[in-house]
């Protein structure tokens, strides 16, 4: 069982990870509530569950085994305790109201697992609250300006961001915007009590103290676990300052880690993580957005006497990482195209791409210039056509979880 967890590179040869296939809460976006659920564009959902089968279907045939986050979920609420604990702690007074928090509690406790799932990340209408025993006036009360009294969770289908296993211990991330903030919950739930992990032992460095919550938000785009010695955290619109000292500061206790390499990133939404501008694809290289190079901050921590941090400056990435990593001659591979082309295979998430094993990615389809750079320095590309996935703005790093990976030799 020991191991059973375990992530030290963004390389090393994947054997499982965690996904959400597309589901009710895709389906729930709308022109007027896509812009509060982060989300630029409508996907069709069938075409974006296709898509996701085919993602899943690829990773399946090199080997790495594929658990789902609803299975996961439904399972723990069979754990005796845990469905009255997480209907508790999504049904609440501030959430949902006090009348329509107790009605539905009492429904929901009733309601099978599947049922109970679907509410969960689907969230509720104001139109179906009658279905649950309140009064349509009442309804029409308490439900926001979408007509939700509890919202969807499409970003679900984002896994990265909700958790990060960093070695052999998990960052529980506090997400940065209230349309996520349920997730937390519930992955939360599954790593605590899921009969897969509740007797694997493991470290849980973010998550299980009192100051791990908003403002201090850390997401799982924003982490990159480039060696067993060297994490590099994103600063952006999504994780702030305070938190990654905090997970500094604990790896660094731990001897989890030698260095924590910082960098500052554009607040923008074509920017929203780290990993939609920069990833790992093998032990010397990396697939990067041209401007991370030329103009940006970047920070190496590292642990001082007492319990200190010391704070090195760097004048490029370039050098940073190649001091972290002892390693002279590292590739940084171009998005592709000229400076159009550039620009729109980033926002296609040409850069966000996830390693199966060293020198091997998934990549989407339509960014062809950038796949093209990626072959020509030795990377094998493995192409998904998902023209609706693309629309949410992640790719195939954004969708998946790794939990366990083979350590680089």
């Amino acid at each position: 069982m020991a191991e059973s967890v375990g992530v030290g590179s963004e390389i090393g040869r994947l054997r499982t990870v965690m996904v959400h296939r597309p589901g009710i809460e895709i389906g729930r976006i709308t022109p007027e509530n896509k812009d509060a659920l982060l989300f630029d564009d409508l996907l069709w959902l069938e075409r974006a569950q296709e898509e996701h089968d085919r993602f899943v279907a690829m990773m399946r045939t090199r080997d790495v085994e594929v658990i789902y986050f609803e299975q996961l979920l439904r399972d723990v609420l069979d754990v005796p305790g845990m469905r009255e604990e997480l209907v508790a702690e999504v049904f609440t007074p501030a959430r949902c109201g006090p009348r329509v928090a107790e009605r539905l509690s009492a429904v929901l406790l009733d309601a099978p697992s599947e049922q109970l799932v679907d509410v969960l990340l689907g969230g509720i209408l104001e139109s179906e609250l009658p279905e649950w025993g309140v009064d349509h006036l009442f309804a029409d009360l308490v439900a926001d300006r979408f007509h939700y009294v509890l919202r969807p969770l499409p970003n679900l289908l984002f896994m990265r961001d909700n958790a990060a296993w960093i070695n052999g211990g998990l960052s529980l991330n506090a997400l940065a915007t209230p349309a996520r903030e349920r997730e937390s919950l519930y992955v939360k739930a599954i790593y605590r009590h899921h009969p897969r992990f509740a007797d694997v032992s493991f470290d849980v460095w973010f998550g299980n103290r009192a100051e791990d919550h908003y403002p201090a938000s850390i997401e799982g785009g924003d982490v990159l676990v480039l060696s067993p010695r060297v994490v590099m955290i994103g600063l952006g619109e999504r994780t702030a300052p305070a938190a990654a000292e905090i997970l500094a500061r604990r790896l660094f206790d731990e001897g989890a880690v030698e260095r924590v390499i910082v960098v500052h990133l554009l607040h923008d939404r074509a920017v929203m993580h780290l990993d939609t501008v920069f990833t790992m694809v093998d032990v010397d290289k990396f697939n990067v957005f041209p401007g991370l190079l030329d103009d940006v901050d970047v920070h190496t921590l590292r642990p001082g006497g007492d319990g200190t941090i010391r704070v090195e400056h760097h004048r490029s990435l370039e050098r940073a990482l190649s001091e972290a990593l002892g390693r002279s001659g590292l590739q940084f591979i171009p998005t592709g195209g000229d400076a159009i082309g550039r620009l729109r295979e980033q926002w296609d998430d040409g850069n966000n791409t996830v390693a199966l094993e060293p020198g091997v990615v998934v990549a989407y389809q339509r960014n062809q210039e950038t796949n093209r750079r990626l072959r020509e320095h030795g990377v094998e590309v493995l192409e998904l056509d998902a023209s609706e996935l693309c629309r949410g703005r992640g790719g195939s790093r954004c969708m998946t979880q790794p939990i366990l990976r083979d350590p680089v030799r």
